[in-house]
């Protein structure tokens, strides 16, 4: 079984700007909790920085599935079930982005 690693950026700007921020920790949490329901914590889930354009946000990545990971948008804590669905059985959800340049 692949070990993934998913990183949701939790990056907070300044007031008014669009940031992932508040969502992005909210979502962490979900998922962690939903991984511990499920009797799964295997999977890492991380918050971090900045993962590409704060508008699209939250923002996150699964490593290491594929070349350069897989990217997700504009998520937010619904969902999380297709997030833990991706880390456990390797199921890209529907919410699938090209990386950030790309």
């Amino acid at each position: 079984m692949t070990r993934r690693h998913l990183f949701i950026c939790t990056n907070p700007r300044a007031s008014g700007k669009p940031a992932c921020g508040e969502r992005g920790v909210a979502l962490v949490a979900a998922v962690q909790n939903l991984l511990i329901a499920r009797g799964t914590p295997e999977p890492r889930v991380t918050s971090c920085g900045c993962l590409g354009p704060c508008f699209d946000g939250p923002n996150a990545v699964i490593y290491p599935d594929g070349p350069e990971g897989v990217w997700y948008a504009r998520l937010d804590v619904a969902d999380a079930p297709g997030l833990v669905d991706h880390l456990i059985h390797g199921i890209v959800a529907a919410k699938r982005v090209d990386p950030p340049g790309e």
